[in-house]
């Protein structure tokens, strides 16, 4: 049932519940703009209705681009709530949980922001107290927001909500709670030094307000790709070739055959050998691995297509040559639109710890792993996701025995002709 608001807002459904309160998107139409009503749980006694007036107010009494704000609040006897900025945004723990994370061209700003709008709230004495994924929300291109204004406060001070919003920033980009998962090991492009100053501010050495100059300080800088403009030089070549081809045709149409002649080729194509959909472990072959990788078997995963996918290039994953690759079947609109996506089962020979993959930008995916490689994809434990951004990312694996790693493309970029396709050079496990 819709809370008991004033008129000007109009109740249009409820989002959820974040903890013992309720959340319900509404319009204000006084203003003519979208709100959020969190709504304390009626059954909250007095105490937990001070607390909640108490949280409230000291989030209103700061105002920064980063920050839900807080339009207006209600407490009496029997319920509250309060009127807070609805940015449209999902919140981290909802992408993690979904397998995406932020844009890594979006994380250094809003990150440094969000540790600006905490700094700013300890500034006037007030601690936040329950940082986590599920209180930032985020929308492409807006600013992230810190909310959940009224949860009770775990009552630790702004160095402990200064860590709190460390390990959530590192969650949001590398898509997983895993404290072992580095962001500049995850997010193709992002510095080490974004590693450094989130580990610092864990570990309690940096105020909200240093964290925030460490990371504006932090310059990304993603690989720029160039292209070359249409020009009729290019006409030459194309000419000379047409006209060389006619000539080979007519005198080709010229030369009186003998079919039993040595130097024709067979009308009928010979057949291909089949190829397996698998390859063997490196450690297996005449191949000698360099120091430190470890050797797999791979496998095509596509449940959501025909099954097949180029199959007959596995092998290339692990030639140790950039220039021979694996590649996605070419698709004509976005992957997207077509299926989940597509990907390849890794099986590592031993345990591995690192995972590198060489492969075309912009390419997005994600990381997951099972004890259980018969499994359907759903089931896989998530582990990271990301985009490639210069060629080559590097993946810090968690401890985990045995079992398998998904290579799972969920993005493909386009190739420049309308198609889209992922080329996969090299995948190397590393110990």
């Amino acid at each position: 049932m819709a809370p008991p608001v004033p008129e000007r807002f109009t109740v249009h459904i409820r989002l959820g519940r974040d903890g013992d309160i309720d959340e319900w998107l509404a319009t204000d139409t006084l203003l003519d703009r979208p709100v959020l009503i969190r709504v304390l749980n009626p059954g909250a006694n007095a105490v937990r209705r001070r607390l909640f007036r108490q949280n409230v107010q000291a989030t209103a009494a700061v105002s920064h681009v980063h920050l839900a704000a807080v339009y207006t609040l209600h407490v009496d006897d029997e319920s509250a709530y309060a009127v807070t900025e609805w940015n449209g945004g999902v919140s981290v723990e909802d992408r993690i949980r979904a397998g995406e994370t932020i844009p890594v061209g979006e994380f250094l700003p809003n990150a440094a922001g969000l540790a600006e709008a905490l700094a700013a709230l300890h500034a006037v004495g007030v601690v936040h107290g329950t940082i986590e994924p599920s209180a930032i929300h985020f929308s492409a291109a807006h600013p992230a927001k810190l909310g959940a204004a009224g949860r009770t406060s775990t009552g630790e001070g702004p160095e402990a909500d200064t860590a709190a919003l460390a390990r959530t920033l590192r969650a949001a980009i590398t898509g997983t709670t895993e404290p072992g998962i580095a962001a500049s090991q995850v997010a193709e492009g992002l510095s080490p030094e974004v590693d450094a100053a989130l580990a610092a501010a864990e570990s309690g050495q940096l105020s909200a307000a240093a964290l925030a100059s460490a990371l504006r300080e932090i310059r990304y800088e993603p690989r720029q790709i160039t292209t070359r403009g249409w020009t009729w030089t290019w006409l030459i070549p194309a000419t000379v070739l047409v006209v060389a081809a006619a000539v080979i045709a007519v005198v080709g149409l010229s030369i009186d055959t003998n079919s039993e002649s040595p130097f024709l080729f067979p009308a009928t194509p010979q057949p291909r050998p089949v190829v397996a959909t698998t390859i063997p472990p490196l450690a297996s072959t005449t191949t000698t691995l360099p120091a430190g990788l470890i050797g797999f078997s791979a496998a095509v995963a596509d449940p959501y297509g025909d099954g097949i996918e180029h199959d007959e290039r596995l092998p290339l994953l692990a030639d140790g040559d950039i220039e021979t690759s694996w590649t996605t079947e070419r698709y004509f609109d976005p992957l997207p639109l077509i299926k989940k996506g597509v990907g390849v089962i890794l099986s590592p020979v031993a345990k591995a710890r690192t995972l590198e993959v060489v492969a075309t930008f912009g390419t997005s995916f994600s990381i997951a792993w099972s004890s259980d490689s018969s499994r359907p994809i759903a089931e896989w434990e998530h582990i990271s996701s990301a985009v490639i951004s210069t060629g080559t990312t590097t993946i810090q694996l968690p401890d985990r025995d045995g079992g398998s790693w998904l290579l799972w493309l969920t993005d493909l970029p386009d190739d420049g002709s309308g198609e889209y396709v992922a080329v996969v050079r090299e995948v190397r496990f590393g110990s």
